[in-house]
């Protein structure tokens, strides 16, 4: 037998073996996949590099969008959707875990750390597309680009945020009525509290009109 012709029959060899003792393992039950557990180290190591060059090259090709956030209703509607769409899992600046943000396997990554580490293109495609079997949804199926852009905009800002900055940001946007709607081709609005309230108890309770119907309740 040539050289050649054994270490093709070794090589085969040894990745049906492999094959075999996953396909055993697997179907066995053994494997733990309990949220409150954890990957090995090199498991961990895996798919961290796996999930770094995905977002890197997927996102290569993204023009930035970021829209201006020193207007204050704009800035106010950022806060307002990221607390409907994000605060849940991944703490704001200033703020406390939430409990399910404490169960997360893996945990959700501190967005002020991200937006050091990840261009704005990178926080946008994440945001838009999701990543499979972390917990982060893709928004771009149920929000438009220009309200994911906000969001990426915001983020960028956390790095530069006081403690107390985002809960004092999120309180003047309830105080002005702002809220979080969405929806392809939705634009964002605001409103003051008592002309919001007034126009929703104007409406026919039938569960067809008012704000609430496009407002936000995922996580």
């Amino acid at each position: 037998m040539s050289l050649v012709k054994h270490v093709v029959v070794t090589l085969l060899t040894l990745l049906a073996v492999a094959l075999l003792a996953y396909w055993t393992l697997a179907s066995s039950g053994r494997m733990d996949v309990a949220a409150d557990g954890a990957h090995w180290p090199i498991t961990d190591r895996v798919i961290e590099s796996i999930r770094e060059n995905s977002v890197a090259r997927q996102a290569r090709d993204i023009t930035p969008q970021l829209p201006d956030l020193d207007h204050e209703m704009t800035l106010f509607e950022a806060v307002a959707g990221f607390e409907d769409m994000c605060a849940a899992c991944h703490t704001p600046p200033g703020g406390s875990p939430t409990a399910l943000s404490r169960g997360l396997n893996p945990s959700a990554p501190d967005l002020a750390e991200s937006a050091r580490a990840r261009s704005a293109e990178e926080l946008f495609w994440v945001t838009k597309y999701g990543i499979r079997m972390t917990g982060m949804p893709a928004w771009g199926p149920t929000h438009s680009d220009g309200e994911l852009w906000l969001q990426v905009a915001l983020i960028t800002r956390f790095p530069d945020f006081a403690d107390d900055e985002y809960g004092n940001l999120l309180a003047a946007a309830r105080e002005a009525g702002v809220e979080h709607v969405h929806g392809h081709g939705h634009e964002h609005h605001h409103e003051p509290a008592d002309a919001h309230d007034h126009q929703h108890h104007g409406h026919d309770h039938d569960g067809h009109e008012g704000g609430d119907r496009n407002r936000d309740t995922s996580l």
